[in-house]
């Protein structure tokens, strides 16, 4: 895709318009980005982004009896929504015929969605639930939230996307207005459409349906300036619904946007590392004995360039052994023993050209069929733009893998990774009568070796 197959539209209110049409197919995708995420919340508000996006997917007041969802699906489509650490997207796939329909929905939801203390205390209690059934009650739900906890010194950085239950409890009508009033203005938004349509019949409707929008000032987000970790990270998460220990790894990703080549490296070294039956940490001689299952990969929820700030490459293994003792170094060691020992050869042995070739091309493989959906293709077009104005970097990354990231560059991002410091967090199973309380997280060490002295030790 170049440039000139988009078309990019900004009304008058600030909204920005993406049209990505493709002639093939009967479907659209409708993704409508806002520039407001966990990292951007108010202090002491955590898990207001993440609430906001459950009272926002009920629709504006104009929608139907039943919602914004019950439309959408009586009409053959499909929508939802996502909380990230710098935006939140809605969106929706359906037919063609449905397209006036989902944008009418949007421009309502835009305009003014239901918020009330019924709505608030609802979805309130929703979340709620949803925190003890992906966090508290579920094997390693810490993962992967402790990383940046561990990794990042910023509040901002450190977030997760559910925030504080006491946060959650306070909140009231008036903050929520008011957070509405910040962030959900048309020139802090940007709405996307892919499929099959007609480019200028599509921007007719778009501007019917949101330039009566009016335009207002926005909060912009925070500084999400990190200050690289200056030592090693431990701790030790007590997780009584653990049926084997586990331990998660995190280093920080390079920047983005200034350091692309080298972002787009450590991908492939995260895919080398751990993807595929072939990856070095899953079979060979670097393989950790006893894991039963293992994964690696770069950005906090599995999906590159989905940040501007700070980002993750992460690990995690789980394995056969010791409970309790492993709240020390324990089995635990296997894994980072195999780990260090992947990347030290990695950075002192360019990796066979055969084996970059295949887990590139695998990778760009997986990246392209994802793109063969219009609502996915909508979500990841308008998250490269809001991001980094560049929507045409989703359909360019596969071939900037798979053609350009060399086994010299692979190399570097390993002797960078071995260099680098990192967090280390164990996963302790613990029968649950004897759990003072689930998840707890405890810090057993701060420092313990430093990076040149990891690598220094494995030569």
């Amino acid at each position: 895709m170049t440039r000139n197959q988009l078309r990019r539209l900004v009304l008058d209110n600030g909204l920005r318009v993406l049209l990505a049409p493709n002639p093939t197919g009967a479907s659209i995708g409708v993704a409508v980005h806002y520039g407001v995420g966990f990292r951007t919340e108010p202090k002491g508000h955590t898990g207001l982004a993440h609430l906001f996006e459950h009272l926002m997917i009920q629709g504006g007041h104009e929608a139907p009896p039943g919602g914004y969802l019950p439309q959408v699906q009586r009409a053959g489509g499909l929508g939802d929504a996502k909380t990230r650490q710098d935006l939140t997207v809605y969106y929706a796939a359906a037919p063609a015929s449905a397209l006036e329909m989902l944008l009418t929905l949007e421009a309502d939801r835009m305009r003014s969605p239901r918020i009330s203390l019924r709505n608030l205390r609802t979805q309130t209690a929703v979340i709620d639930e949803e925190i003890r059934l992906m966090v508290r009650n579920r094997p390693y739900g810490a993962f992967p939230w402790v990383l940046p906890r561990a990794l990042h010194t910023r509040a901002e950085n450190a977030r997760d996307g559910y925030g504080e239950t006491v946060d959650l409890a306070a909140l009231d009508i008036p903050l929520c207005e008011r957070f509405f009033i910040d962030h959900y203005a048309p020139g802090n938004a940007l709405v996307t459409l892919t499929g099959a349509f007609d480019p200028a019949a599509a921007e007719r409707l778009v501007r019917r349906h949101f330039e009566p929008l009016p335009g207002r000032p926005f909060v912009t987000a925070p500084d999400d300036f990190e200050p690289a970790p200056r030592e090693d990270r431990q701790l030790s998460v007590t997780d009584p619904h653990a049926g084997l220990p586990a331990v998660a790894i995190g280093y920080r990703m390079p920047d983005p946007m200034t350091e692309r080549t080298d972002y787009l490296a450590h991908l492939v070294l995260a895919a080398l590392l751990g993807q595929g039956r072939h990856a070095l940490l899953r079979r060979g001689p670097a393989a950790p004995k006893g894991v039963a299952s293992l994964s690696v990969g770069c950005g906090l929820f599995g999906l590159p360039l989905d940040t501007r700030g700070p980002d993750l490459l992460t690990l995690f293994a789980v394995y056969g052994g010791g409970g309790e003792r492993d709240a020390g170094t324990g089995d635990s060691a296997r894994v980072t023993d195999a780990l260090d020992t992947a990347l030290t050869t990695l950075a002192e042995n360019e990796v066979d050209t055969g084996l970059l070739r295949a887990t590139t091309a695998r990778w760009a493989a997986g990246a392209l069929r994802e793109l063969g959906d219009p609502s996915t293709r909508a979500q990841l077009l308008g998250l490269r733009e809001m991001l980094f104005g560049e929507a045409e970097l989703t359909e360019r990354l596969p071939e900037l893998v798979r053609g350009e990231v060399t086994a010299e560059q692979v190399s570097r991002a390993a002797a960078r990774l071995r260099s680098s410091h990192r967090a280390v967090v164990r996963f302790v199973p613990r029968p649950a009568a004897t759990a003072t309380e689930t998840g707890t997280v405890t810090e057993t060490a701060t420092v313990t070796a430093t990076a040149s002295a990891r690598r220094e030790a494995a030569v």
